[in-house]
């Protein structure tokens, strides 16, 4: 089952009348994935470069959503792994309520160790008091009982 991308921006109308000068479909395509395929375009057309293909890390992962990222380049690939980790991101806000003041726990981190939320960027990095820089990505947090 694809990841549904529902807390992603979607194009305009214009941005996609837009692809369609380029020659380049846009239909279903998230900004990020739209401007990978016009660098995709300039770098292919304009500086003859070769454009690759994801990695089979990428491709596991992406598939792991259910998206097939095999056919893509490597550009395309990568947005579209980054759109589906920003909707992990911005799902976990939500599902969460996550905000400034929660406490939260790493899943990733066997020690457990509490955080406190002082601020939460809109790409979904979190951002913890006293932590000099320390963050994480929202998807990676458990928010526990105060």
């Amino acid at each position: 089952m694809i990841k549904n991308l529902d807390k992603l921006t979607q194009l305009s109308n214009a941005q996609i009348i837009f692809g369609k000068k380029l020659n380049l479909d846009f239909a279903g395509c998230t900004t990020g994935v739209a401007i990978a395929k016009i660098w995709d375009l300039i770098d292919h057309e304009f500086w003859e470069n070769d454009l690759g293909g994801p990695t089979s890390k990428q491709i596991d992962l992406a598939a792991q959503f259910g998206y097939n990222i095999s056919n893509e380049t490597k550009a395309v690939g990568s947005a579209i792994i980054d759109d589906i980790m920003m909707q992990l991101n911005l799902e976990s806000i939500d599902n969460q309520h996550l905000q400034k003041g929660d406490i939260v726990i790493n899943k990733w981190q066997t020690a457990n160790l509490k955080y406190i939320i002082s601020s939460i960027k809109e790409d979904g990095t979190v951002f913890f008091k006293g932590g000099n820089g320390h963050k994480a990505w929202a998807r990676n947090l458990i928010k526990i009982n105060k």
